[in-house]
């Protein structure tokens, strides 16, 4: 069973629900893709709920379908968990358990202005304690950069804000937390039906400084799965442990602490992988998409899905859009850039402030085309 919403939908998960028939909520955005041909399974709320309540396996494209899972569900044992995943401060609270050192402090917004920043354990990441993507992220290192972040904060995040509903994100409530120094990952899985986590894919999520917290670059290779592999499965496990979650597909972001190695769950989303189509990536190396492995109980073959592919890197790419240009990006020059696009998506929806997607394999004598567009202003591809 499965919740279309909106910014987008991957026309690949619906050729898939298609021939799939899997049940869909018929909802707005599934209203849409009816309208423009596609025979999907549609069930109403009532049978939606129904169902749900028969097989207990849900997946949300999007975390804007919160909205109605709350409202439909509002007393179940799934929205209970959710609630405690998606915020961040009550997830800081059950990783305590498992992570009784990380030090996180949660403040209302309205208060940010009144903490002094000489008596906060600098560096630190200030972010929404219900939030998405990067919206309203800061990392701070000083008391420079703490000033820098409240103006935006006061500037910028409410039309941030205004994109998504407030169960997705949410102003009221801050988390201040350790910064952990190292490389940051992302990672697809679902709990089955015995609870037993499956990881589906790794993406190593590459910035181009240590205070950058853009989504510009995704990568995936042999290399990144399984060097990273133990280590998540692990927290995946203990996570379970506490919250006894089944049939519960998620996205987890982790940073690996480069100098102990230790890898520290940044957030957990729930009933959905990673967004914006990224988990589509997975398409292009085991030929399966994650909504597949969910629904229908797969596990990747970690022994063979890197076969012929072992040296290259895939990688997901957002062309993200400046909020005060007007100018479109010419997607045949920057293709050009690249020896191995394996995809190209145009998007057309304004409220994304994001031109488009690119699915690159890249070998390893091209590796430097992946630091020139992290770095890249995209202003060479614009008209």
């Amino acid at each position: 069973m499965i919740i279309l919403e909106k910014p987008y939908v991957s026309a690949p998960l619906v050729a898939y629900l298609e021939e799939k028939q899997i049940p869909v909520l018929h909802n707005d955005m599934a209203e849409v893709l009816k309208q423009q041909g596609h025979k999907l399974n549609l069930l109403d709320d009532k049978q939606f709920v129904e169902r749900y309540n028969q097989t207990n396996q849900l997946y949300a494209v999007s975390e804007n379908a919160l909205v109605w899972l709350y409202a439909q569900l509002p007393e179940s044992e799934l929205v209970k968990k959710v609630k405690i995943l998606k915020d961040k401060a009550a997830f800081r609270r059950i990783c305590q358990q498992i992570y009784p050192d990380f030090y996180y402090k949660e403040v209302e917004m309205k208060a940010l202005r009144s903490l002094n920043p000489d008596e906060l354990p600098l560096p630190l990441v200030l972010k929404p304690a219900v939030g998405f993507l990067s919206v309203g992220v800061y990392i701070v290192r000083n008391k420079a950069e703490w000033q820098a972040a409240l103006d935006d904060i006061d500037h910028n995040f409410a039309k941030q804000c205004a994109v998504f509903p407030e169960t997705v994100v949410r102003s009221e409530k801050f988390v201040l937390e350790q910064f952990i120094e190292g490389e940051e990952y992302a990672v697809d899985a679902y709990y089955d039906a015995e609870g037993k986590p499956n990881i589906i894919n790794i993406f190593h999520h590459i910035f181009k400084n240590e205070t950058d917290v853009s989504d510009r670059l995704y990568c995936m290779s042999k290399q990144i799965f399984e060097t990273n592999y133990p280590a998540f499965n692990q927290f995946c496990i203990d996570l379970n442990g506490v919250l006894g979650l089944k049939n519960f597909p998620m996205h987890v972001e982790f940073r690996v602490d480069k100098n102990t190695g230790r890898a520290i769950p940044i957030e957990v989303n729930p009933l959905r992988f990673a967004g914006m189509c990224l988990n589509d990536l997975t398409r292009h190396t085991c030929h399966l998409l994650p909504v597949q492995c969910y629904f229908e109980g797969i596990r990747p073959d970690y022994a063979t899905m890197w076969d012929g592919i072992e040296n290259d890197v895939f990688s997901f790419i957002v062309l993200d859009k400046p909020y005060d240009t007007n100018r479109a990006l010419d997607f045949e020059r920057i293709k050009r850039h690249f020896h191995g696009v394996l995809e190209t998506r145009d998007i057309m929806n304004p409220a994304m402030s994001i031109w488009g997607f690119l699915f690159t394999q890249t070998t390893p004598e091209h590796k430097e085309e992946l630091k020139e567009i992290l770095f890249s202003s995209l202003e060479e591809f614009m008209v």
